[in-house]
């Protein structure tokens, strides 16, 4: 039963990597079910078992992205020592479109999301980056907080304001970054920004290198 649960997700998953190769390559409309199974090198009826159709297809492959991305952000937070964890996550994810292969496909395929998937599948999607831009900025909350008892943050300031400026300043430039409107060099320019907020947040001169 393990093995077959397993074998379940894993065909998932192909799914949703077959799906992402061609999303990122073509028209929406103009891609099949058919396609994408093959693809991955199944049959079509494995994909409707796993998918409605393909605009369900799609919705789940970007849920997918937007969980991935989370992951990440909560691998960081669970480290013992992650001082300057924030700084690093947000270069990361910034320089991934740029470098990786796979965000590459991403970036391309939400950069089409505007004007050739269907309406429904447009409000379904904006809904999803709403959800998880909001669990990304609850996560940066609890990092600051975190600061703040280790003493290492000032305490007199909102760790909720701070992390709203934070996590929607970087949601701002992945929204530019898919628009195609930032530089290549551009990731490693956000050490400005975290620089200032070193200067600004530490307490008693303490170099807290968010």
């Amino acid at each position: 039963m393990r093995r077959t649960k397993e074998e379940a997700l894993e065909t998932r998953a192909l799914i949703l990597e077959s799906a992402l190769d061609i999303f990122s390559a073509k028209n929406f409309e103009n891609t099949s079910i058919t396609e994408i199974a093959q693809r991955a090198g199944l049959s079509k009826g494995a994909v409707y078992w796993h998918f409605k159709n393909k605009n369900d297809l799609l919705v789940q492959l970007v849920e997918s992205i937007c969980r991935n991305g989370e992951d990440d952000l909560r691998r960081v937070f669970e480290l013992a020592d992650s001082d300057a964890c924030l700084r690093t996550y947000y270069k990361k994810a910034l320089t991934k479109a740029f470098e990786n292969h796979r965000y590459q496909k991403i970036h391309k395929m939400m950069l089409r999301r505007r004007y050739e998937w269907p309406e429904d599948v447009q409000n379904k999607v904006r809904r999803l980056i709403t959800d998880s831009s909001e669990r990304d900025r609850e996560m940066v909350e609890l990092l600051i907080v975190r600061g703040q008892k280790n003493g290492k943050i000032r305490k007199d300031v909102s760790a909720k304001a701070v992390a709203v400026l934070i996590s929607s300043i970087f949601f701002g430039l992945s929204v530019m970054q898919l628009s195609d409107k930032l530089p290549k060099e551009f990731p490693g320019y956000t050490d400005i920004l975290f620089d200032a907020f070193d200067r600004e947040l530490s307490a008693n001169g303490y170099l807290i290198t968010l």
